[in-house]
């Protein structure tokens, strides 16, 4: 029992249900460019859950102290003590060292290294530094962006538009993961600590228990949304997809319903009656399957129905079934 325990919390350690959407990130610049290959996809969606566990444990290790300042977070392996804290290095350089070596070995070019290095630099800056210095949250989606030009890069470097509007895509989308998601569940312990993340800095604090949103905040919200919806409706203009001009209407309509259910989840941010962290948590995880699913919908003229079925279902099983394992409960992750 003691051993299932422990395995129990090195898997909440390394914080697994959201690597397939890291990995995801990556299958999609790699299909855009024309990679069909099932097992060199099957590499780079490895590739993509091992980068994962390398930024998020590095992620782990270094808000040990401010994760203590919140009390819901107390059971978390770092900061219970479970889990010594070099574990969580050895775990950390084991991933990076991983992801290099498979890289390596199954796409050999120098553009692949580079921009792998570029979102894994920029990974670990964000660790070290996110709450510490401003726009750190662009730091971390610019990660994101290179690791879609990554998995881009493992077909060729003759980037098309395309590929440009879905990597910036991700740029939009994980600074409001980032600074808006992530900034509103830990900003209890956020402000305690003198964290100065986007949320703090905008004037979002906590009275008496209550959440309380700032004007400059919500502007800013909105703005990196539309920023990231404006994106990829463009998308769906470029020639390899033309979808707005076609007879996809089911996507069309699909697209329209999700944008729909991400704006109204989007204002249901902003009225809680209270700070209530893990009904905040299931809300932003209906929100972020809204909007990450909105992408691959809008690639079904390129990649197809099925494969694009896959890049949502796929995600989404597998954030629900490790939530389920890891904490009883498929949308609410302590993290």
């Amino acid at each position: 029992m003691k051993t299932k325990n422990n395995f129990l919390q090195y898997l909440r350690l390394i914080r697994p249900q959201g690597a397939s959407a890291t990995a995801a990130t990556i299958l999609i610049g790699s299909l855009i460019m024309g990679l069909r290959d099932i097992f060199l996809l099957s590499i780079i969606f490895i590739i993509g859950v091992i980068s994962h566990i390398f930024v998020f444990v590095l992620n782990e290790y270094v808000d040990i102290r401010i994760d203590r300042k919140s009390k819901d977070l107390q059971e978390k392996p770092l900061v219970s003590g479970i889990i010594p804290k070099q574990h969580a290095i050895f775990i950390a350089i084991l991933s990076g060292f991983l992801v290099y070596a498979l890289t390596i070995f199954f796409f050999p070019s120098p553009y692949t290294i580079i921009f792998l290095s570029l979102a894994l630099f920029l990974g670990g800056i964000y660790d070290f530094y996110g709450k510490k210095i401003p726009g750190s949250d662009g730091i971390l989606a610019s990660g994101c962006l290179f690791i879609c030009l990554f998995g881009a890069s493992t077909v060729s470097i003759n980037f098309t538009n395309l590929i440009y509007i879905v990597a910036l895509s991700c740029f939009f989308h994980i600074v409001f993961n980032n600074a808006v998601e992530g900034g509103l569940k830990d900003v209890d312990h956020d402000f305690i600590a003198g964290a100065k993340t986007t949320v703090t800095r905008l004037g979002v604090k906590i009275n008496d228990g209550k959440l309380k949103i700032s004007k400059k905040f919500l502007i800013f919200s909105y703005a990196i949304k539309l920023a990231y919806i404006g994106l990829v409706i463009l998308a769906g203009f470029q020639p390899e997809l033309n979808l707005w001009r076609s007879k996809y209407f089911i996507s069309q309509t699909i697209v329209i319903f999700l944008i729909v259910i991400v704006f109204f989840t989007l204002y249901k941010f902003w009225h809680p009656s209270d700070f209530n962290r893990p009904k905040l948590i299931k809300l932003f995880s209906i929100h972020e399957i809204s909007a990450y699913s909105i992408g691959p919908i809008i690639l079904i003229p390129l990649i197809g129905y099925w494969v694009a079925l896959l890049l949502i279902l796929i995600p989404i099983l597998w954030f629900i079934v490790f939530n389920i394992i890891l904490y009883g409960k498929p949308m609410q992750p302590q993290v």
